[in-house]
């Protein structure tokens, strides 16, 4: 098994166990479970919708308009925060990650280090004249990887680096929010962005990967009530009810 798959894998703690500052506008866990409970659609014809995790699989029929269904309602919109969390007091045992602020989904998780530093150093290429102002304190900028100028234990650290990119203070703190640019379902790949230049692509696996960190099939209730009542092409496919589109 590759490193890279095991990274890939990580699963996020939530952040639950720790008291953390979220919107009115997020629903808690029970709130979710209410609305659900009752739900039956084509997905879950026997069944309650799962609390506790997203089944949707990439062979699903129902994948792509999930995908787009996700990026209208900027479900996988996250940001870095520093370590302990960013003006509230989060577990300092990995990296705490802020996702959908401001909405229903709203929430945090944690994210072990190694899985982070692979993220933003290997995911992003993130290198160190991208943060100049940082890294000229401890040394001559030379437009490498920052995985090759932080520790874990000497300065600089990925803490003191988490900080300067992710405290109440840094511009950087909502610049580099990672966000969707587009969608490509022939390669079956999403283009995503995050500031300072960046642009990556996730495989739709790894994107589904990733909204099974925030969602649960029960989190995800009306999009499988949307797909019944308009089946397939209705958040993905442009002008499928006829409506007149704008000509070049």
């Amino acid at each position: 098994m590759s490193l890279l798959f095991v990274l890939l894998t990580l699963v996020f703690l939530p952040a639950s166990a720790h008291a953390f500052p979220i919107s009115s506008a997020a629903w808690s866990s029970s709130d979710w479970e209410q609305h659900c409970k009752d739900v039956r659609t084509t997905f879950n014809r026997d069944r309650p919708l799962a609390t506790d995790r997203l089944t949707l699989t990439t062979t699903d029929p129902r994948l792509l308009d999930f995908i787009y269904w996700v990026w209208a309602n900027k479900i996988l919109e996250h940001q870095v925060e520093q370590v302990g969390g960013t003006e509230w007091e989060g577990s300092r045992d990995g990296v705490i990650f802020h996702w959908a602020p401001g909405s229903r989904w709203e929430t945090h998780t944690i994210a072990p280090f190694d899985h982070v530093i692979h993220h933003i150093a290997d995911e992003h290429h993130w290198r160190d004249n991208m943060f100049k102002e940082f890294f000229e304190k401890f040394g001559p900028v030379e437009g490498v990887n920052i995985k090759s100028r932080l520790s874990l234990d000497e300065s600089p650290t990925w803490e003191q680096f988490l900080e300067h990119i992710g405290g109440p203070e840094s511009p950087y703190y909502r610049f580099v929010f990672h966000q969707e640019s587009t969608i490509d379902p022939q390669r079956r790949v999403v283009t995503m962005f995050g500031g300072q230049g960046v642009l990556f692509e996730y495989s739709f696996e790894r994107y589904l990967q990733e909204a099974a960190e925030v969602l649960t099939d029960c989190k995800a209730y009306q999009f499988f009530q949307l797909f019944d009542s308009y089946g397939p092409g209705f958040a993905s496919k442009v002008g499928w009810a006829g409506q007149s589109l704008p000509k070049n």
